[in-house]
């Protein structure tokens, strides 16, 4: 089993920003359409932090992103929101989020 699972997309990502960034990415899948940029990672841990923070440091007002950051060692998902300046996180134990759907749908 691969340690992690990463994917996200930033949205509102100008040609402009995309230049300042691109040689700082640091997964292994990239796929930008001039305004949004969606990125994956499956395979050794990644370490993220100083992109996200770069990218939420160039963002436009009406920019944001989202990245989900799986650890499948310890079964623990962080989802990050990301907006201009700000980056939030949220971390869940994927056992609570299995047990809250079948909570949810009576399983």
């Amino acid at each position: 089993m691969e340690a992690t699972r990463v994917y996200g997309d930033f949205h509102r990502i100008t040609p402009e920003i995309y230049e300042q960034i691109k040689d700082s990415i640091p997964f292994d899948q990239v796929e930008y359409d001039g305004d949004v940029l969606r990125v994956d990672h499956e395979g050794h841990y990644l370490m993220i932090d100083d992109f996200i923070e770069t990218v939420s440091n160039l963002l436009p007002e009406n920019g944001y992103g989202h990245v989900e950051f799986i650890d499948q060692l310890d079964w623990i998902v962080t989802r990050y929101t990301i907006t201009p300046g700000k980056i939030e996180e949220k971390i869940v134990r994927v056992d609570n989020v299995v047990d809250a759907h079948q909570r949810e749908h009576g399983l």
